[in-house]
């Protein structure tokens, strides 16, 4: 299996567990939130969309990556920003003292990271 078709299954894969597990876990009670102002909930689902939009840019990058080589620069776009995700989330989890534990989303993206580094090289 070439490296950019293994990383498109995996970035669907992430997707799948994205959407799967996260919806009930996240979404479905922040749009039940009574906490939250309207316009905070909103913006926070249009967020979880933003991120199921990108992990789905990903695996595009990555299977177009497979098939045509000239498509090399976006699987690089794709891991440079998967890294970044990576990074971020981790100085969030670490900056707010939260549990990496209960905000695992950087493992997800540090596994399209090293798996996408690997590819290119």
């Amino acid at each position: 299996m070439p490296p950019f078709f293994l990383l498109a299954t995996i970035s669907l894969a992430l997707v799948a567990v994205h959407c799967i597990s996260g919806s009930p876990q996240v979404v479905q009670p922040l749009l039940k939130s009574k906490e939250l102002p309207d316009d905070v909930i909103y913006v926070l689902y249009i967020c979880w969309h933003v991120v199921t939009l990108l992990m789905v840019a990903f695996a595009v990058a990555y299977a177009d990556a497979a098939f045509d080589q000239s498509f090399r620069p976006y699987a690089v776009a794709a891991t440079v920003l998967a890294g970044a995700i990576t990074v971020w989330s981790l100085v969030v989890v670490i900056w707010k003292r939260q549990s990496h534990r209960k905000m695992p989303q950087w493992v997800a993206f540090l596994v399209l990271t090293f798996a996408g580094t690997w590819a290119l090289y």
